[in-house]
């Protein structure tokens, strides 16, 4: 597996639980029961009546974290924009045994995501089997992902960039993937706030199925064929055809093995931040609009 090859990928499968408290009592004298009585009807209730608003406003926001899980997608038509918009650069890079880039450990965003999952199953919402693939920072806004040949083979039914934003002046922000709007598609996304924290979750399924075509995923072979269907490489991306082609057939395991990882490009995918303030375009970064942590993937599969 790729996790004794030295690469650091998140594998979670949730699966619901269930506890087992026990029920014990204790006998009350009568005259103590009582006297407690006598005192309880003589106190304020107001205490009791906070902690009950607090306790429904804590499970009330829980819910909504767990919906949030599920929520459609909504959809940006719109193009990216000029200067006032925020350029992040996605590079998806395929994992080489023996290779030491790519060793990344996965950080507490990523770790809190899972929790969250974790938790709602518990509760029978949203038990679905999920893994996160962490990114890594290589400049403020260039971020890098590895993937295994394990993780290319799995049946994905979503796949989510997770950003997480400070948003001080709580701006409208949208994403754009330019490589979907110059093709007339929408950029699928999700919101979710916390103070001056937004969550963006960007829907990711149409890269992991174009990979799975150029790879071949689990039931096919990869090809240079399949390479020049996809549209989102450059040409100076596309390798040029070697003896090499032969070694793609026959790749095992969760690396690629020497001859595959140098056949298969890196794929880089630009995704632009777009924000406004009341219907107004605005700049995103005089907007104090940054990351706060460093995205990671999340996939849900079958």
């Amino acid at each position: 597996m790729a996790s004794s090859n030295c690469i650091w990928i998140v594998s979670f499968l949730i699966t619901a639980m269930t506890s087992n408290f026990g029920v014990f009592g204790r006998a009350v004298d009568t005259l103590e029961f009582l006297s407690q009585l006598s005192k309880t009807a003589h106190e304020s209730p107001e205490p009791a009546l906070r902690t009950a608003a607090s306790r429904r406003r804590i499970a009330e926001a829980h819910r909504e974290r767990c919906a949030e899980l599920a929520a459609p997608w909504l959809e940006n038509m719109q193009q990216a924009p000029g200067d006032n918009g925020t350029l992040l650069q996605l590079r998806v890079r395929p994992f080489s045994p023996g290779s030491s880039r790519g060793l990344v450990f996965p950080e507490k965003s990523l770790f809190s995501f899972v929790r969250r999952v974790y938790r709602c199953c518990q509760e029978g919402v949203n038990c679905r089997s999920v893994k996160g693939i962490q990114g890594l920072l290589r400049a403020d806004t260039d971020v890098e992902f590895i993937l295994t040949r394990e993780i290319l083979s799995l049946i994905v039914r979503r796949a989510e960039l997770h950003l997480h934003l400070l948003n001080p002046q709580h701006l409208d922000i949208r994403p754009v993937l330019p490589s979907m709007a110059k093709h007339s598609l929408p950029t699928r996304f999700s919101l979710g706030s916390r103070g001056d924290v937004v969550e963006l979750r960007v829907d990711l399924l149409f890269l992991f199925q174009s990979l799975q075509e150029v790879a071949g995923g689990a039931e096919r072979s990869a090809s240079l064929v399949n390479m020049r269907r996809v549209g989102f490489f450059s040409n100076r991306d596309l390798p040029a055809e070697k003896p090499s082609f032969a070694a793609l057939k026959h790749a095992d395991g969760d690396g690629w093995g020497d001859g595959v990882a140098n056949m298969l490009p890196d794929l880089d995918l630009g995704l632009v931040l777009s924000c406004s303030q009341a219907g107004s375009e605005v700049s995103c970064a005089a907007g104090g609009v940054h990351l706060s942590h460093t995205p990671f993937m999340a996939l849900y599969y079958r």
